[in-house]
């Protein structure tokens, strides 16, 4: 082959290297272009940070935020300072390399800093990396202050923990933490459990029927829990919750594994409530609660075919919704999110911050609530998780993340996360209330006294009301209908709007001449209002309204007129809404036009209207466990026998779908 030929086949080599390059690259920038950047739930990546009394003893457990919150109102931890000031901090590094540790310390009334401090004198060992914080003397006695300790670790920036401080006499904090500890010790020895009968008060306000729900008036022997039996299975890390020089609040959060007839063990998360005085040398007990959940597994917890055992829990209050064919049963304990399938007889947990290999210290932290929005037939639905993110990809952020669950597939993905800038126990009052997404893809959030509509598909962020006043709005069970008084007024109002989410309609109400209009509430789909007088309104002194309504209506989903209740001679002060009864607070006009109280009467509903799409509640009782509470079901499974546990194979993460919703919003209704 001559020089021309081999010239030849290196340029023929050469264009089909190239084209065969262009080929992959195209391929490969139209793949990057089409493709979505996603991610499954990492592990919990956050240090924790714990204060340390002079004796070593670990109170106050802190758990890092990775993105600004108004701290002002965070009220979790105490921390009373040393007479020296010198705060001994332990922070439990997870395996992770701290780079850098400051402080500061701001004035609770403006949040004006205070000081601002780096901090050198830091030691490791076991894991854990230790701190002196030498609190410079700038800050006054008997105040609070809020603590701000940040970190800088080889995965994250900064990382900020907040506890209040305050300073100003020696408040023997060891000692109260032993006295709570060493009560604590008798609860779960039976050879020393006849030692706390010093400091209850036994007496008939106790109960004794419940070790979900134990005070300072029970027996002895409740207090012991009985022939239950547990054992604490992770440590006790205490918490001050208040502080004096006598009375202290201390808060003990930790977990507890018991047997069962099973021959299995049950687990339970226990919260217990110590209010204690020291005098002297003297200590008292001034009051003793305790709460105990059994975190469900559902182990041979189907014990009829209609019947759901949830076990011991502190309350009966439980967050359930069922699909409208009866198969699919979700419900919410302890921060899990669980679905059972009657049709087959299986279990699935669906989502849950909780790992496999790890102690669970930071996956179990409960400042976050899940919210069933709704339930398909085929098990898939939408669902809120709201508060403090314990892992994955929003790890140290308190926000509100919607998720969508695939049943055929079974795992779950976040449609949308939204940020928020305040703590878990402020926003748990302020969002979520309304939480809708309807067949068009709209996402309708209610957030403090702003109801946004956001296109999951777009991500345009619509404000559809704004300026809803506390009484003049009311929000259908199923929280996809709400009905509001377009002035926003208790009142005064003329008009009041029903906008239906999922139908995306609305309808109004219009107070005849000399007549005013009031929301009074919801019964499942039925929106009930009142109707007065103007002539009989009357503005007190003393800013009482009295509202004298004439008529109470109730209307379907449909706007019709489906009860009427008034009564010659009597009006209706105030209406009360209670499961399917609504209570009519009644006054009558005295001979010189004011009012005065007279009997109660009930306006009860519809009864086709008794339904609904949550589970019915219910309890059992044995002698050895107690109080249990059970959920009953829909539609009945097949038998209680070869039931199965299912988990979801994952949770996916869409990377950059962070909304911030505070801005940009566009109004959509100006009413």
């Amino acid at each position: 082959m001559d020089n021309r030929e081999n010239s030849t086949y290196k340029y023929i080599m050469l264009a089909v290297i190239f084209m065969v390059t262009v080929v992959i690259t195209f391929i490969s920038m139209n793949y990057e272009a089409i493709s979505v950047s996603t991610t499954t739930m990492t592990q919990a990546a956050l240090p924790v940070v714990m204060m340390q009394t002079d004796d070593g003893t670990l109170y106050n457990r802190l758990y890092g935020y990775t993105r600004q919150i108004d701290a002002s109102s965070l009220e979790e931890t105490l921390t009373p300072l040393p007479t020296d000031k010198k705060l001994e901090i332990a922070i439990d590094m997870y395996g992770g390399e701290l780079k850098a540790l400051s402080y500061k310390v701001r004035d609770l009334s403006d949040m004006s800093l205070v000081e601002n401090t780096k901090v050198s004198d830091v030691s490791e060992e076991e894991g854990k990396a230790y701190a002196l914080l030498n609190i410079k003397n700038l800050i006054e006695n008997n105040k609070e202050y809020l603590l701000e300790i940040v970190l800088t670790t080889d995965k994250h920036e900064n990382i900020s923990y907040y506890t209040r401080i305050i300073s100003g006499t020696d408040y023997k904090l060891q000692d109260k933490i032993d006295f709570v500890m060493e009560l604590n010790g008798y609860i779960y020895d039976k050879s020393a459990l006849k030692n706390i009968a010093q400091y209850i008060e036994t007496n008939f306000s106790g109960d004794n029927s419940n070790y979900g729900k134990v005070n300072i008036h029970a027996k002895q022997a409740q207090v012991g829990w009985g022939d239950l039996n547990p054992f604490i299975e992770s440590d006790i890390i205490p918490t001050v919750k208040k502080i004096e020089e006598e009375v202290a609040v201390i808060e003990l959060d930790y977990i507890v594994g018991a047997e069962n007839e099973h021959n299995s063990y049950d687990t339970y998360s226990v919260t217990e409530y110590y209010r204690i005085r020291q005098s002297g040398s003297k200590m008292y007990l001034l009051d003793y609660d305790r709460e105990a959940s059994q975190l469900f597994d559902s182990r041979n917890d189907l014990i009829t075919t209609t019947k759901i055992n949830v076990g011991i829990q502190a309350d009966m209050e439980m967050v359930t919704k069922t699909s409208a064919n009866g198969q699919h049963a979700r419900f919410v304990n302890q921060g899990v999110l669980w679905d059972f399938n009657s049709e087959d007889n299986t279990f699935t947990r669906i989502f849950s911050f909780e790992a496999e290999d790890s102690d669970n210290i930071r996956e179990r932290n409960s400042r976050h609530e899940i919210r069933i929005m709704n339930v398909e037939d085929d098990g898939s639905g939408y669902f809120l998780v709201c508060g403090y993110m314990n892992r994955g990809e929003h790890e140290g952020e308190v926000g509100i993340s919607l998720f969508n669950y695939n049943s055929a597939e079974n795992y779950v993905k976040e449609e949308l996360y939204l940020p928020v800038d305040i703590p878990y126990e402020s926003m748990s009052e302020k969002i979520g209330q309304i939480a809708y997404v309807n067949e068009n893809n709209l996402f309708y959030i209610l957030i403090d006294d702003t109801l946004y509509a956001i296109n999951l598909i777009s991500r345009e962020v619509m404000t559809e009301v704004t300026g809803l006043t506390k009484g003049a709005y009311a929000v259908s069970k199923d929280r996809n209908v709400i009905a509001y008084s377009i002035n926003h007024t208790l009142y005064d109002t003329d008009t009041i709007r029903i906008l239906n989410m999922e139908k995306g309609t609305d309808y109004e109400l219009h107070a005849q001449e000399g007549q005013k209009l009031r929301v009074l509430g919801y019964i499942n789909t039925d929106f009930i209002y009142g109707m007065a007088y103007e002539s009989d309104i009357i503005n007190e002194e003393d800013g009482v309204t009295v509202f004298p309504m004439y008529q109470v209506n109730i209307i379907d989903a449909d706007n019709n007129v489906v009860k009427e209740y008034s009564e010659e001679g009597s009006f209706i002060r105030d209406a009360v809404v209670e499961n399917l009864r609504v209570n009519l607070y009644r006054i009558v006009k005295t001979e010189d036009g004011d009012f005065e109280e007279t009997t109660m009467d009930q306006l009860i509903n519809r009864e086709e209207n008794t339904g609904g799409n949550e589970l019915v509640i219910d309890t059992i009782y044995t002698d050895e466990r107690q109080t249990e509470v059970v959920m009953l079901l829909n539609k009945p499974a097949a038998n209680i026998n070869n039931v199965s546990l299912s988990l979801s194979e994952k949770v996916v993460f869409k990377k950059d779908e962070s909304l911030d919703l505070f801005k940009g919003a566009r109004v959509l209704n100006e009413q």
